[in-house]
């Protein structure tokens, strides 16, 4: 799945971003903060999706319907 990648990618992303804000030591902890917060809740969405996507891609889809 595509977007398995795109997710996986914008994931690490974020932890590079986090990373580098982390290591600035010009801003104050309160603006690494703000600006960590809506990266750090974008990761957890990302995550979650990533769990459901991976479900689905390994999920084996057999007809409900049995002939028979």
């Amino acid at each position: 799945m595509k977007m398995i990648e795109i997710l996986n990618s914008r994931i690490e992303e974020i932890r590079t971003e986090v990373m580098a804000l982390v290591d600035n030591q010009s801003i104050s902890l309160i603006d690494k903060n703000t600006a960590m917060q809506p990266l750090v809740e974008e990761k957890k969405v990302l995550e979650h999706t990533l769990v459901y996507l991976e479900k689905i891609k390994n999920t084996n889809y057999r007809g409900l319907c049995g002939g028979g």
